[in-house]
């Protein structure tokens, strides 16, 4: 999928629609160089955090790529400069983000050329190849690092960011409201000479200058990893800035050419056994790809305790939160394709089982009533006034989470399906029983039959 030319309209699509992700995070379709102000997010799945009386959300990492390339001291930037050619491309075979920008100065040429990819092999690495030219002889400055002043919409939801310089290794480690740690680390090769140490409030920055020979192509890699105190690498007491900083220095040993090889080596696997042949329609079959990648490129592979948000893993709408949705309508893709991925899938809803028998005991009914909106514990994070109304601004209570009762059901036969086609009775061992029992319970506890004398509203007796 390729798009030529470049709108600031188009920022917001562009970020859904070239979105990279491994089921762990995904990097919106943004721009090395852009900010907060061009949505940059890497949102993380199943780590959320509240700011004051905001809605409950996911966590966005401080933005790893943040690279700014400027000449004589001018920064390249497409809100600043309008670019005289801009071509944006996702690659769904193999999850690859591309971009080709070249900037008119006056009496020079800037062609800036990345490739970058979020791993699938290890879903805590993101890699980045960036390439440049100039047409004339001139100082060329690359300033890459670490930004934490991120994009959220219910932020924002880091209380205190710490920084760390250590050569071409960057660190930036985050506390967020709730008492998460997020760590990124980033690691550059390719630069010749130690790059100087930028320290702002909410970034930190190597800076590189160069000077540059017409016509030469230069070139460097970036490496990044992103931990948290919620991965089981870090429940242990593990710092997740050491293990990201261990993981980055891997990562570079590894060297980026391995690094893709092993990602595109997982989506090969994958693509054979998901894709749909439409003879004679290649817009139809594109469109049917694109939808595949994102499913695919959205479901967790590294967890059981983490599903499928509404929106993906694209940003914080719908709160990253958990819809029945999943069960309904996107669960018999991977039941019929990828059902280790299903299982998965199914297994998160027994991980969240207590939010769910909290619900019901919550209303006063009996088994598990499921969250309309779930997050990592399966409590409701839908809000009782969550609509505003147009004309008067006040808030609206609503009943979203009080009578859709449908989501347990979606739930139990989502459990059922797959055990029909799979025929892998381990999943009701493991878990898929006791749903459909509690599901049962809640729905034998809520229902009444409305004409008996002993149950009707109106028997005064």
């Amino acid at each position: 999928m390729k798009e030529l030319g470049y709108s600031t309209e188009r920022i917001e699509l562009n970020g859904s629609r070239f979105l990279l992700s491994n089921g762990y995070m995904g990097y919106r379709g943004t721009l090395e160089e852009a900010g907060k102000e061009d949505l940059v997010a890497c949102t993380l799945s199943g780590l959320y955090d509240q700011a004051g009386t905001g809605w409950r959300e996911p966590v966005n990492a401080p933005n790893g790529f943040y690279t700014v390339l400027s000449y004589q001291g001018q920064p390249l930037q497409p809100r600043a400069i309008e670019p005289a050619t801009h071509e944006q491309q996702l690659v769904i075979r193999s999850a690859l983000h591309r971009r080709k920008t070249t900037f008119a100065l006056a009496d020079n040429r800037i062609e800036i050329a990345t490739e970058r990819f979020l791993s699938s092999a290890d879903v805590h690495l993101m890699a980045l190849e960036y390439r440049f030219r100039s047409t004339e002889v001139g100082t060329v400055m690359v300033d890459t690092g670490i930004d934490a002043d991120v994009w959220d919409l219910n932020g924002p939801h880091f209380r205190e960011v710490s920084f760390q310089a250590a050569g071409s290794s960057l660190t930036a480690t985050a506390l967020t409201n709730e008492g998460q740690v997020v760590a990124v680390a980033t690691m550059v090769a390719g630069l010749n000479g130690q790059g100087a140490t930028l320290q702002r409030e909410q970034a930190v920055l190597n800076r590189w200058t160069i000077p540059a020979e017409a016509g030469r192509e230069y070139c460097f890699y970036k490496y990044v990893a992103v931990y948290t105190s919620a991965d089981p690498e870090c429940t242990a007491g593990r710092d997740p800035a050491t293990v990201a900083v261990e993981g980055v220095r891997h990562a570079a040993e590894i060297g980026y050419a391995k690094l893709y090889a092993r990602h595109h080596a997982c989506w090969a696997e994958r693509w054979p056994r998901s894709e749909v042949v439409i003879k004679g329609d290649p817009e139809a079959e594109l469109a049917l790809d694109y939808s595949i990648y994102h499913l695919l490129a959205a479901a967790p592979s590294h967890t059981e305790k983490a599903s499928i948000p509404a929106r993906g893993l694209s940003g914080q709408t719908y709160k990253g939160a958990i819809f029945w949705d999943t069960e309904l309508f996107m669960l018999p893709f991977f039941i019929y394709t990828q059902p280790q991925l299903a299982r998965g899938l199914l297994r998160y809803r027994y991980h969240t089982l207590d939010g769910a028998r909290r619900k019901a005991a919550e209303y006063g009914y009996r088994g598990a009533f499921y969250a309309w909106e779930s997050q990592e514990t399966g409590d409701d994070a839908c809000t009782y006034f969550n609509v505003t109304d147009v004309f008067s601004e006040r808030p609206l209570r609503t009943y979203f989470r009080d009578k859709q009762i449908h989501i347990s059901a979606d739930i139990a036969y989502g459990i059922w399906q797959y055990y029909l086609v799979t025929g892998d009775e381990s999943i009701l061992f493991d878990g898929g029983a006791e749903i459909i029992l509690e599901t049962a319970r809640f729905y034998y506890s809520y229902a009444y039959l409305e004409n008996s004398p002993c149950c009707s509203p109106s028997n005064e007796e």
